[in-house]
């Protein structure tokens, strides 16, 4: 028995000897530990690719818990032969597996961004959940960007990409599995988020929405000195529009933020409501908080009409009033004023027309009407599939209820 115990306790002790010492004593292989975060894809000067991949690299000691980065290019005709060539140069060779962002620069979209996606998602290099958004100038600038909200600048991307459930949904959320789907369906049309470089100055910065942020005194922990007064902030809240893989468009925040609401149910979202009269004839701003919507789109065809039925329900209460005198009556949980309602009606209803004529002025079918009419319109589909934009009619209904 004591001859047992004793050999378990050598083969305890072997095991715990081969554990200790077999990760070269603590040390850290950079080429083994190192991710590539993201990457940003532009059109080179010889009208292939230039790959710029974002490479977190970990740190060997306690003292600097700050993440840092590295970025290294490539290029080639093909998106692989660009990845490759980065390889070559470099000798370096991180994995793809934990790349969470996709860049497109804005001289790509006028080719077709297909051929770059497709490259990600057809070889299953990256998760179908990696993000895709198009930078209005340089995708690799991007990249580049000092921000105080992450020494990472992807990881500050993804934090405005993916907000929070019950946090704003004036962002199109599209991943690499969302565009290729939209893509090859019947309309051919997808989105991303348009990506906007926003300058942070001493004490305010203007923002696209006439909206300030105040971000002096936050520091990027890896910026010097000069980076601090050079730091620039992330802007997602604007739509590229797709067709068959070529940008034709755009949609603007408030174009953004109604099509979320019409394709799907959201909450926590703020909406601002401005110059709302009242029985005085004064106006004041308002801020209300979507807590319950529902969308309803349906889509009737028959031999001499197409016509969208849009039926928009938002529940509602009353975040903020902005006016010369204070309203008590806006704290005690009353109904949403008249007058408010009706100007938040017509705001929708202003917004979802603008949504209709931007699908037709663009052919970019993002309210999926092509997808409606062959699927439960299917005896009208080859009457109208090629003409169904410039055919259809809209019948639109916006109803708001809630309470101050």
């Amino acid at each position: 028995m004591q001859i047992r115990k004793a050999k378990i306790l050598m083969i305890l002790a072997l095991a715990l000897f081969l554990f200790f010492f077999s990760n070269d004593f603590g040390l850290i292989d950079v080429e083994k530990t190192s991710i590539i975060t993201a990457v940003a894809i532009d059109a080179s000067d010889d009208g292939g690719f230039e790959v710029t991949a974002q490479i977190a690299v970990p740190e060997a000691t306690d003292a600097n818990t700050e993440n840092q980065k590295a970025q290294l290019s490539g290029k080639g005709s093909t998106i692989g032969g660009a990845l490759k060539d980065l390889g070559d140069v470099s000798g370096w060779f991180p994995k793809l597996a934990f790349c969470n962002l996709i860049l497109i620069g804005n001289n790509l979209p006028y080719k077709n961004v297909i051929t770059a996606i497709d490259y990600f998602a057809k070889t299953l290099r990256v998760q179908d959940s990696a993000l895709v958004a198009m930078a209005e100038n340089s995708a690799r600038e991007l990249l580049e960007t000092t921000t105080p909200l992450d020494n990472i600048s992807s990881f500050a991307l993804q934090k405005i990409m993916l907000k929070n459930t019950g946090f704003d949904r004036d962002v199109i959320a599209t991943d690499v599995k969302t565009f290729c789907a939209d893509h090859y369906s019947i309309g051919g049309s997808a989105l991303m988020p348009l990506i906007k470089i926003l300058p942070v100055q001493s004490g305010s910065s203007s923002s696209g929405s006439g909206e300030s942020s105040s971000l002096s005194g936050m520091q990027s922990g890896s910026g010097g000195g000069g980076q601090k007064n050079n730091q620039k902030l992330f802007d997602a809240r604007s739509t590229a529009l797709f067709l068959h893989g070529v940008k034709v468009g755009e949609l603007d925040e408030d174009l953004t933020l109604t099509l979320n609401a019409l394709s799907t149910q959201i909450s926590g979202t703020g909406v601002a409501v401005n110059n709302v009269p009242d029985e005085n004839g004064n106006t004041s701003d308002y801020l209300l908080t979507v807590i319950r919507s529902n969308p309803k789109l349906c889509l009737k065809a028959d031999d001499n009409q197409l016509t969208l039925n849009i039926n928009l329900k938002l529940y509602c209460k009353i975040s903020d009033h902005a006016a010369d005198n204070s309203d008590d009556a806006l704290s005690q949980n009353k109904p949403l004023p008249q007058n408010l309602i009706s100007a938040t009606e017509r705001l929708m209803r202003k917004n979802i027309d603008e949504l209709i004529a931007t699908t037709k002025q663009t052919g970019c079918d993002f309210l999926k009407i092509k997808e409606k009419l062959y699927r439960h319109n299917h005896k009208q589909y080859s009457k109208y599939k090629d003409n169904y934009l410039s055919n259809l009619k809209t019948e639109v209904f916006v109803s708001i209820f809630g309470q101050s």
